[in-house]
């Protein structure tokens, strides 16, 4: 249904200014709107990473979806993304992170994305 939380996971591991894919957009049902999104690391660091819309293609951003910035992290320490108020992602896009180029994301890193169908926003 529309109004179903869907939650996803993006295993990251160690990124240095670069982009790790994750899941593809399924076709058909309007495309994802992400509500929420939280990263965890193993390790603690500093590091500065987006939740990124990577196109039909998943290999360049084409829109950010969500925002943390250049964050201290403490290992274990869940931290919340700001979501964007068009966090919107269209079918057959892959959802993917972006980590830019500052430090490296620890080896053991996981992005939890909380999204409903369709084009929304509460």
């Amino acid at each position: 249904m529309a109004n179903d939380v869907q939650h996803i996971t993006i295993s990251v591991g160690a990124l240095n200014n670069g982009l790790r894919p994750g899941p593809k957009i399924v076709s058909g049902y309007g495309g994802q709107t992400v509500h929420g999104a939280q990263i965890v690391q193993s390790a603690a660091g500093t590091q500065a990473v987006n939740l990124v819309d990577l196109g039909t293609a998943g290999i360049a951003v084409v829109g950010t979806l969500a925002t943390l910035g250049s964050s201290v992290y403490v290992a274990g320490t869940p931290k919340d993304f700001t979501v964007g108020g068009t966090a919107y992602i269209g079918e057959g896009h892959y959802i993917g992170v972006e980590e830019i180029n500052v430090g490296t994301t620890a080896t053991v890193t996981v992005v939890y994305v909380q999204m409903v169908e369709g084009k929304s926003r509460s």
